[in-house]
């Protein structure tokens, strides 16, 4: 795995309307030194920087329910014995 040194920063493919409803922008995401996450649309100066771990966080606690709900259905659902 490679060390970030540096900063990488990659647009989106897609363009969102996050800010200004009607003018959808692509998303500049940047990984920075200091496991910092950097957001700004394209085209605008503005940014908004979190800590990965925050982010890591969200993404867990936002998958958790999903994952609880499968495994209820896999204890529901009973396996065939062959």
């Amino acid at each position: 795995m490679t060390s970030l040194n540096r900063p990488v920063r990659r647009r989106t493919r897609r363009s969102y309307a996050v800010l200004y409803a009607s003018q959808p922008r692509a998303i500049v995401v940047s990984l920075e030194p200091g496991d910092i996450i950097t957001f700004r649309e394209a085209g605008r100066r503005q940014t908004w920087s979190v800590a990965i771990d925050r982010i890591f966080h969200r993404a867990v606690r936002e998958a958790a329910p999903d994952l609880r709900r499968e495994c209820k259905r896999a204890v529901k659902t009973p396996t065939p014995n062959p």
